[in-house]
């Protein structure tokens, strides 16, 4: 029996939000081995090795075999040197998949140059079925999204930018 990726999520959301700051966990062909603390390297998975501590950003979801497929990788941050130092990040509230649109037939909330007000939504990060409302933090513009639509996310990345009004 192997996890489907909404398994992952959901042991991921239970690691994140317990006080536990380690987990390694292998079920079937899936081995999944996260830490909330470390040094940012995350070391092979093996059952004889000791893992060094590496950030949730490190997750290691690595199959067994050559055949069986890993969870999606994590989009990755704008480089510092694209964000200003006045633009407020909007960060993801969860682990989880991102989405700029309310449903597949409707336009995005926000597009890069879109005006908004503090509390407006933006986007939604979705969980095991469960939707969460991103809203902007601050009054201003739309200046960067910085993760494709449809894309797995982790706590605390930065989904866009604005520049406050």
């Amino acid at each position: 029996m192997n996890p489907t990726i909404d398994d992952v999520r959901e042991v991921l959301k239970i690691f994140l939000d317990s006080d536990l700051q380690d987990l390694k966990l292998e079920i079937g062909s899936v081995r999944l081995a996260v830490s909330k603390n470390g040094s940012g390297a995350m070391q092979p998975f093996s059952p004889q090795i000791a893992m060094a501590p590496a950030p949730v950003a490190a997750l290691a979801a690595a199959p067994a075999a050559p055949s069986a497929t890993a969870a999606p990788a994590p989009a990755a941050a704008p480089a510092a040197s694209a964000v200003a130092a006045n633009w407020v990040a909007i960060t993801a509230p969860s682990v989880g998949v991102f989405y700029s649109r309310p449903s597949p037939d409707k336009p995005p909330f926000v597009q890069v140059g879109s005006t908004v007000q503090a509390n407006d939504p933006v986007c939604l990060v979705e969980v095991m079925k469960l939707f969460t409302g991103v809203h902007a933090p601050v009054a201003g513009r739309i200046v960067q999204i910085a993760v494709a639509d449809s894309t797995m996310v982790e706590y605390g990345q930065p989904l866009m930018y604005i520049e406050p009004a």
